[in-house]
């Protein structure tokens, strides 16, 4: 019976390779008469033990069952149990570890020591006040004397003249009007829209804003610091 000369195992006398290292065994001498006894078959307690193949998967000649290596070409006749490939994790990079998620950060409020300041109450927006008479509408003379026009829609300026029994709303007669060549019925303060306008009366003499004529009968509006002139009498308009 050859040995293994590598593993040192006893193999059957025709094995060219050793049954448990794969290894080329050395031809043994032949036994002399007198030989040692064999030994006693070793009894395997416990499962079943697998006879391995009984054809070589390299060279197809037919080996022994039990042995582990082909005695033809020496090829292991035992072949491992498959190994079942494990699915790498799904990570964005191969050789990367999954990085651990965090939470969105938080907005950070500060709590004030002190209380909040009170709302202020906003007002509510006051409409523009639309004049509805001449009331606050003056006439300055150029001798310092103010005549103040009447609570009322419109006004007549002029002469008095007890003959006819007229007597206008604003009467210049006091004022130098007849010298001035200031007519009886010169004109009309009146008030439209919230606008204040003057109309020459188809006056003799006529009437001149801010050193313009105006046509009779066609009212122009007047502002604060205008001067109207009535024939040779000059007042100055002041709307307040």
């Amino acid at each position: 019976m050859p040995f293994c000369p590598q593993c040192g195992a006893a193999n059957p006398d025709s094995a060219r390779f050793c049954d448990q290292c794969g290894a080329k065994l050395i031809p043994a001498p032949a036994p002399s008469a007198t030989s040692a006894p064999s030994a006693a078959p070793v009894t395997t307690t416990g499962g079943p033990v697998s006879v391995g193949a009984t054809t070589c998967l390299q060279c197809g000649l037919s080996v022994i069952p039990g042995e582990a290596f082909c005695d033809n070409c020496g090829a292991p006749l035992f072949q491992a149990p498959p190994v079942t490939s494990v699915p790498a994790p799904d990570v964005p990079f191969p050789g990367v570890p999954p990085q651990r998620a965090y939470p969105p950060p938080q907005p950070v409020t500060i709590q004030s020591s002190s209380p909040p300041a009170p709302p202020v109450a906003t007002p509510p927006p006051v409409a523009p006040v639309v004049r509805t008479s001449l009331a606050g509408v003056r006439l300055r003379l150029a001798n310092g004397s103010i005549l103040a026009l009447p609570a009322a829609a419109q006004a007549f300026i002029g002469r008095a003249d007890p003959v006819s029994n007229f007597y206008p709303d604003i009467d210049l007669t006091a004022h130098g009007g007849l010298e001035h060549g200031v007519g009886r019925r010169h004109g009309r303060f009146f008030v439209q829209q919230g606008q204040v306008y003057y109309e020459d009366l188809d006056s003799t003499n006529g009437s001149f804003l801010g050193g313009r004529a105006l046509v009779p009968r066609q009212p122009e509006p007047v502002r604060h610091g205008d001067e109207l002139r009535l024939g040779m009498l000059r007042l100055v308009v002041e709307v307040q």
